[in-house]
């Protein structure tokens, strides 16, 4: 190694000379880089079942309902309802309450991509998930142009599937430009709405409750004292968040179960009331008759069939 002066700047400049005879040169090794190039992006094709009422529930993640044709139906949102129309992504942020109530044929179709919320947590200078509003955005609106271009890549390669590698990168590229854009509008600085907020713990707790033992009877009095509240103000604390009461929620679950076991089982109306927690046959034909405006029997001779491009991995 030579040191030399530069006159101009007074700093010496340091240049390599040959090594010496004999010196040994570390030899080339090959590092191994791990590039982690995949985003955990879960797109969901909701098929065309007919009518679907999905409960009041939530995600430990940000969900966006894509209505990708026609007008399949309603979406409710912490408090607030939407009718879905063509070419709209209603926004529905980690731990956020919401229910469906969806007529799905060829000719109204929602499409579901979910964004788990400890991977969104590793893009944000914050410990807090991002909060993103406003929840119904209308697509075609210039500012979201790039936005439904990447909404429309991933449901395009969600219905056809290839398995050509410049494919898959041209959806990979779509799944991050997705998250680019949604971080660059959605983000929420100021003050958030209660459509925003997650739900409360007890809450969850008393859906749980529910949700496992909806096949038993259910003492509404029982559980409201299990969290400590009294029946009517537990009453009341339930519905303000999930926009029905605990009771008519136990009915739902029943409800949804039962339709389910018609479509995927070959089991009885009779054999299925009994494990999905009615008491009698004859209530629950009643029940499922004023919920769905058709007979048990009826719906599952029309909609057991029609599950076409239908993914079963549970919402």
């Amino acid at each position: 190694m030579t040191v030399t002066a530069d006159w101009t700047t007074k700093r010496p400049i340091i240049t390599l000379t040959q090594k010496k005879r004999g010196t040994k040169m570390p030899r080339p090794y090959h590092e191994r880089l791990n590039f982690q190039m995949e985003l955990p992006l879960r797109l969901i094709l909701h098929g065309t079942g007919g009518p679907k009422n999905v409960l009041p529930h939530w995600h430990q993640a940000v969900k966006l309902a894509y209505a990708y044709r026609g007008q399949p139906g309603r979406v409710r949102i912490g408090s607030s309802t939407y009718q879905m129309v063509p070419h709209h992504l209603y926004i529905i942020n980690s731990g956020v309450v919401h229910s469906y109530e969806t007529m799905l044929d060829e000719d109204n179709q929602v499409i579901t991509l979910l964004l788990p919320a400890a991977w969104l947590r590793t893009l944000v200078d914050s410990d807090q998930l991002p909060v993103w509003g406003p929840l119904d955005l209308d697509l075609t609106m210039a500012p979201y142009l790039p936005l439904h271009q990447a909404v429309q890549v991933l449901v395009g390669g969600a219905l056809s599937p290839s398995d050509k590698r410049s494919d898959y990168l041209i959806n990979l590229g779509a799944e991050y430009r997705l998250v680019g854009e949604l971080i660059k509008h959605l983000t929420v600085t100021g003050q958030i709405v209660t459509d925003q907020r997650p739900l409360p713990d007890p809450l969850r707790q008393a859906v749980n409750e529910i949700q496992d033992n909806y096949a038993n009877a259910v003492s509404i009095t029982k559980l409201a004292a299990k969290l400590n509240y009294s029946s009517v103000y537990f009453s009341r604390y339930f519905k303000t968040y999930l926009g029905i009461s605990p009771k008519a929620y136990l009915g739902q679950v029943r409800l949804e179960r039962a339709a389910e076991l018609l479509m995927t089982s070959q089991e009885s109306v009779q054999e299925i009331a009994r494990k999905t927690g009615f008491h009698t046959e004859k209530n629950f034909f009643v029940t499922f008759k004023q919920h769905f405006q058709m007979t048990p029997n009826t719906y599952r001779e029309r909609y057991a069939a029609r599950q076409s491009w239908q993914q079963t991995t549970p919402d």
